[in-house]
């Protein structure tokens, strides 16, 4: 009989420590998960009545209470004596809050300064002097192309027609590369004359050292109207129109493979850059999981490695919120000391106006995906593709015929930048504001589809780079995050974290289990017991006491 009562034992108590063993397991897999999951989350904090500076980011009062996160960075071409890689770390934190019922993140990055502080925008160049440019403007293929034919022995004078399509060669596919060249007509004596000025050879040099040309032929396609001679072009109005050179034989996006630094000295440098990368899908959810940077890749014009994605692209210069910039106020539709004259449309809410706040600087906002890199907004005329209103075309664009507010805002993100010097050294810290939604900011007209939109209670995949301009980093030279989750907070939820129910639920439950099954013949006598215990205790504490 004590052999069966000891079998009994040994069986009960295997099962509890089965259960014990399942209830830890289970907890200690739940909790690696978490840790897991936090050592690559930023969380943005919900902040009653935040308000933001820009002019001094970083310095408001409720960033003191967020916790900064460290997020490693790898080089972008990580090869050997390659310029890639001069930021180890950069820190991150993010807030969001309401204004006036509608919803705004924040994004607070900063990082160390490797190499010289630098507030200069000079054109990337190749270590054997080429421009690195992958290509010069590019813009949709159409009448507005035009080619500048001239003789090496003499480039003083050229005859100037417009390239059929066919022959527009490009990159990314749809677009041509150009350059903006103007065209005037001149009346000396009654003799009509013209001049090309702008001009560029296929490395990208000014032609007749950038002196005007003189035309001497003209057969321009005007929006499906031959256009023959300098009479017919004065007559129409064109005298002083820009048209886009066509420069498909300048340096290609693949041209730039092999190379694995730029040039760069003490006097000859590049902005500081900082750059937030969100994912708007095209791969499995579980691609952001694999151990690989979100690379754009080396030899094209910015293509993605995988997916697509929203780009905010902070320069120091010429767009930052300083004005040490050389080029500040930077290429925008607009003054920042005036009125702009791109309003928003009725259904677009944004409060603070993002944008045209005082002292503040602007991104490049960019669509990129497998293809290339793509502005959202904007005008031409720029380094990479835009997206905008297909209504709009390029040569109305170059000549100031359209009003601002009928291409897409860029500037629906606002932005502070500046340096500063701490104990450990010197630092850039850059700041990101933007409602939670674009919806509506360009009437419908499709802005949105390329933006990340935002809401209370969500996960998002972000990367996160750093230029070192001071350095010779741009371009595809860079710093560049692994994916990382943004975890927006609701705004009625706690930070507090808790240990999984299974897993406390079980500490208890086991032995609870162990005492009943080993003791259940004598449970009702182990009832009266501890009832009687109780009773006890309760008159213990209902004595009355001396108190002194």
């Amino acid at each position: 009989m004590a052999n069966g009562n000891n079998v009994k034992t040994l069986l009960i108590l295997g099962f509890v420590f089965m259960l014990v063993l399942v209830g830890v397991a289970y907890g200690a897999d739940v909790l690696l998960n978490a840790a897991s999951n936090a050592a690559n989350t930023v969380t943005a904090y919900y902040i009653p009545n935040a308000q933001i500076n820009e002019g001094n980011p970083g310095s408001e009062s409720f960033w003191q209470q967020i916790p900064f996160s460290s997020v490693p960075l790898e080089p972008t071409v990580p090869v050997p004596d390659g310029i890639s890689g001069h930021t180890t770390i950069v820190y991150v934190k993010a807030a969001w809050t309401y204004v006036q019922g509608v919803p705004y993140i924040f994004i607070l990055m900063k990082a160390p300064v490797v190499g010289q502080e630098s507030w200069l925008a000079c054109p990337e160049t190749t270590p054997t002097g080429q421009i690195w440019e992958p290509f010069a403007h590019p813009i949709p293929k159409g009448w507005w192309v035009v080619n500048v034919s001239y003789s090496s022995s003499n480039q003083g004078v050229a005859s100037v027609y417009t390239l059929p399509t066919s022959e527009q060669l490009g990159y990314p596919p749809g677009q041509a590369l150009t350059n903006p060249i103007t065209i005037y007509v001149y009346n000396q004596s009654g003799k009509l004359y013209g001049q090309i000025v702008g001009a560029i050879d296929p490395q990208g040099n000014p032609l007749n050292n950038g002196n005007p040309i003189n035309v001497t032929s003209i057969n321009l396609n005007y929006n499906g109207t031959p256009v023959t001679s300098l009479s017919q072009f004065l007559a129409m109005g064109l005298n002083g129109t820009t048209w886009a050179q066509d420069t498909y034989n300048l340096f290609y996006p693949e041209d730039t493979a092999g190379y694995v630094s730029l040039f760069y000295n003490s006097t000859y440098m590049y902005p500081e850059r900082l750059a937030i990368l969100w994912l708007l899908g095209g791969v499995p959810n579980s691609w952001t999981q694999v151990a690989y940077t979100p690379h754009m890749m080396p030899g094209t014009s910015g293509a993605l490695s995988a997916g697509q994605a929203e780009l905010w692209i902070l320069n120091s210069n010429p767009r930052a919120n300083n004005t040490q910039d050389a080029g500040y106020p930077g290429p925008t539709l607009f003054s920042r000391t005036s009125p702009p004259p791109y309003t928003h449309y009725p259904q677009y809410k944004d409060p603070l106006n993002l944008g045209y706040l005082p002292n503040q600087g602007l991104i490049a906002d960019a669509f990129v995906n497998g293809s290339s890199i793509y502005y959202i907004g904007g005008a031409y005329q720029v380094s990479f593709p835009s997206l905008d209103n297909p209504h709009v075309n390029p040569f109305e664009a170059m000549n100031g015929m359209v009003n601002g507010s009928q291409l897409w805002d860029p500037s629906v993100v606002a932005t502070g930048f500046q340096f500063v010097n701490t104990p450990t050294g010197p630092y850039m810290i850059a700041e990101f504001a933007r409602t939670f939604s674009t919806v509506g900011v360009s009437g419908g007209q499709g802005e949105s589809h390329y933006q990340i939109q935002l809401q209370p209670g969500q996960t998002y995949h972000v990367a996160f780079a750093v230029f070192q301009g001071g350095s010779g980093e741009s371009v595809d030279f860079k710093s560049i995050s692994f994916w990382w989750n943004l975890y927006i907070q609701p705004a009625n939820s706690s930070s507090t974290g808790f240990l999984p129910l299974i897993l406390l639920g079980n500490a208890f439950a086991a032995p609870a289990i162990a005492f009943f099954l080993m003791n259940y013949r004598t449970l009702p006598t182990q009832v009266i017991r501890l009832n009687t215990i109780i009773k006890l205790l309760r008159q213990i504490g209902n004595e009355p006491r001396n108190r002194s």
